[in-house]
């Protein structure tokens, strides 16, 4: 709405918006498997789509010089670089953001495909100069046929929203990595993702099959939460990519190893960030969420659903391998010395 004329306070507040409105976007892509060359050019040709254009792409290599030749042959006209520090997806997203020229940085994986409206909702939310960052929905892209026993809940141990995020634009603790747009200069300030901690890989038959760190979007977002707490992150849900999940990662034992991992990583979050940040948002998650979802794969198979008792299953797999992960994870670090 046109601010009304002579009216200070309203030429001002319109001047903001317009300001916020326009901010240049980068968009960083981390890639590191030469195997997924056909998944970069599709994930490059969605954010070329887009009905916002970002003002800059770069592509950042990890240590990977026949995947970096290639990249730069192939998409000539946007930046493809090598990742400058350490490897792993941490290094990468840190080598994209020092190379950023946006006032705000968006980030993806290398095997995402956005809708075209993505950046647009995305940076739709900036609008608000409180928001300083901004976290969108990741619909998985089944490799194969999609599993009806596996349960939305786990959707994120494949890295994809899953049952209990909000369904409306709203609040919430940290980013989702592989979906999220963030102001520069805080991201910036903050400095990065934090370094220092080896990737991990998850490996099918000698294969890997996903790589990275554990929780390096959780932290990020504590620690830029913790020193700008007026500030807010928020869930925008119709900012969507969709993320591709392998027939290897849509097995009960991928789900097991991953739910394993993340209760050793929520424990170490939790001693190092304090149990009141680092687990804020799992306490809702396991009291409420979980058993609603337990609960409602009982009763659709109850009303004839096969698969609903196997995902009710799955959800107590995966309680109990995340609880036995957290716990292992208490009593590692308890055990080092100086503790």
């Amino acid at each position: 709405m046109p601010a009304a004329p002579g009216n200070p306070d309203a030429d001002a507040e319109q001047a903001t918006v317009t300001a916020t409105a326009h901010n240049s976007v980068s968009v960083v892509v981390p890639a590191w498997n030469s195997e997924r060359r056909d998944e970069l050019a599709r994930c490059l040709a969605a954010i070329q789509g887009q009905t916002q254009a970002p003002d800059q792409t770069i592509v950042v290599v990890d240590h990977n010089p026949e995947l970096l030749a290639w990249a730069g042959e192939a998409f000539p006209a946007l930046e493809v670089v090598a990742n400058a520090h350490e490897r792993g997806v941490v290094g990468a997203r840190n080598t994209g953001v020092e190379l950023a020229q946006g006032e705000i940085v968006v980030l993806t994986d290398d095997d995402t495909e956005a809708d075209p409206e993505w950046i647009e909702n995305l940076t739709s939310c900036f609008e608000d100069p409180n928001v300083v960052g901004v976290t969108g929905e990741l619909l998985p892209n089944w490799a194969g046929a999609e599993p009806l026993w596996f349960p939305p809940e786990f959707y994120w141990v494949f890295g994809c929203s899953y049952t209990g995020l909000p369904t409306e634009i709203a609040p919430v603790r940290n980013p989702i990595a592989a979906n999220m747009a963030v102001r520069a200069e805080i991201l910036r300030e903050i400095g990065g993702f934090r370094q220092g901690v080896a990737p991990r890989e998850i490996r099918y038959r000698g294969t890997v099959i996903a790589g990275g760190h554990a929780l390096e979007d959780t932290e990020l977002g504590i620690r830029i939460g913790r020193r700008w707490p007026e500030m807010s992150w928020l869930y925008q849900p119709h900012a969507t990519v969709r993320h591709m999940v392998t027939a290897e990662q849509s097995t009960l034992g991928y789900l097991i190893r991953r739910s394993f991992e993340e209760g050793a990583s929520k424990a170490q979050l939790a001693q190092t960030m304090g149990a009141q940040d680092g687990l804020s948002s799992e306490r809702r998650y396991v009291t409420s969420v979980l058993p609603r979802g337990f609960a409602g794969g009982v009763l659709d198979s109850l009303r004839g659903d096969r698969d609903g008792v196997l995902r009710a299953g799955a959800i107590g797999v995966g309680i109990v391998a995340s609880g036995l992960g957290f716990l292992i994870g208490v009593l590692a670090r308890a055990r080092r010395p100086g503790r």
